[in-house]
């Protein structure tokens, strides 16, 4: 009896662990707009349900479902509460996960961690930026190398570059809110070649894995994502490889004055009520002389511009003060130097942003990923609706 009882209790618990093992990743993002809902998404191993225990609490006594059943798997979960920490579970069927917590913005002071080019740093050291303990982790796009697959061939629904991606840092995934932003090699599925064959385009243009894999606010590709508490707006663009629009090369969607894209842009700045306004980019920061320097009056309407272009950390500052940042986590490469550098180093690097919700202050920490502090700079709030610079 002792024999069987043991061996039912070993069973059970290799069943469980089998059950646990086919969810093969788990990660945190947003679809509202606001931190007061979030987005427990996963991939299972065999197609099922959709479901999520919640709560504050390890008793996990909320549910929410979702109408998926196939292997990926996006569920939304209420997440009112200012700095609390919420429990959960993914199952897909009797496929679960691990049970995982996150915190989610507290009112005092929120911090926002940014990484550029994580797809060229080869699983990055981390250490430095996951003792910072952010409460939400943002890209400046190229968050994998390419869609491009022997196995599937110009595949634009290639999700296993993400997650793979998501799977190089489990934990930090799934106990962190994620919000990525576009690159161009987030849509590659083919190689450049010498030069563009026009019936055969290089880059899915519509993103169609990445938006599979992340469920993000408005069109998914752009998107506006608020922090109430620290008075801070978002915004991400699809911008990257601008001077190759028009041909089989073209990567981004379009930037042109009377676009989509250059419409949202505009009215989200525009009519942007927030102290802090945060743009997020891949191109490099020389695109604001684009549209006859449209985009730099409409980057200036905010607080700050964050790119992912080329390998190096840098603080650029325009004429009117506006500064201009770059930061890529993979390790020295390719340089391209703003004219309006002040600082410049050619160290892998990830950014820091900590709101002072009380002080109504914004710190901005350049870091190397070992730590160390490459440049620090403090704003306050914007004045939102001042003249434009020419």
């Amino acid at each position: 009896m002792n024999a069987v009882r043991g061996g039912s209790v070993l069973f059970f618990a290799l069943w469980s662990c089998v059950c646990q093992a086919q969810i093969e990743a788990v990660w945190l993002t947003c679809r509202s707009g606001a931190p007061d809902k979030t987005v427990v998404s996963w991939k299972s191993a065999r197609p099922g349900p959709s479901l999520v225990r919640f709560g504050t609490d390890a008793s996990l006594g909320s549910v929410a479902c979702g109408t998926e059943t196939g292997l990926l798997h996006h569920v939304e979960i209420a997440t009112p509460l200012k700095g609390t920490t919420y429990f959960y579970r993914a199952e897909s069927g009797d496929q679960r996960s691990e049970p995982h917590a996150f915190q989610t913005c507290p009112a005092d002071v929120v911090r926002v961690a940014v990484v550029g080019d994580w797809g060229y740093a080869n699983r990055p050291d981390l250490t430095a930026l996951k003792a910072d303990r952010p409460h939400i982790l943002m890209t400046a796009g190229d968050n994998v190398a390419s869609l491009i697959s022997k196995q599937r061939p110009r595949d634009k629904a290639n999700i296993d570059p993400f997650i793979g991606l998501v799977r190089s840092e489990a934990d930090l995934f799934a106990t962190t809110l994620f919000m990525p932003s576009l690159g161009n090699h987030d849509k590659q599925m083919d190689e450049r070649g010498k030069k563009p064959v026009p019936e055969k385009p290089v880059y899915d243009v519509d993103a169609t894995a990445y938006l599979s894999v992340f469920a993000l606010p408005d069109a998914g590709w752009r998107w506006a994502f608020s922090i109430p508490q620290a008075d801070a707006l978002f915004l991400s663009l699809d911008m990257e490889h601008v001077y190759d629009l028009g041909t089989s090369w073209q990567t981004s969607h379009d930037y042109r004055a009377g676009s989509e894209q250059f419409v949202w842009y505009d009215r989200q700045t525009r009519t942007a009520t927030n102290g802090f306004v945060v743009t997020l980019l891949n191109e490099r920061s020389t695109c604001r002389q684009l549209e006859k320097g449209a985009w730099h009056r409409m980057f200036s309407r905010g607080s700050l511009a964050i790119t992912g272009f080329g390998y190096f950390g840098e603080r650029a500052v325009e004429t009117n003060g506006f500064p201009y940042y770059n930061t890529c986590v993979a390790k020295p490469g390719d340089v391209y130097r703003d004219s309006r550098s002040v600082v410049f180093d050619s160290s892998a690097n990830y950014m820091l942003l900590s709101f002072d919700c009380a002080k109504k202050q914004l710190t901005v920490d350049l870091k190397r990923t070992d730590g160390s502090l490459i440049d620090r700079a403090t704003y306050g709030v914007r004045q939102h609706g001042q003249k434009e610079t020419p």
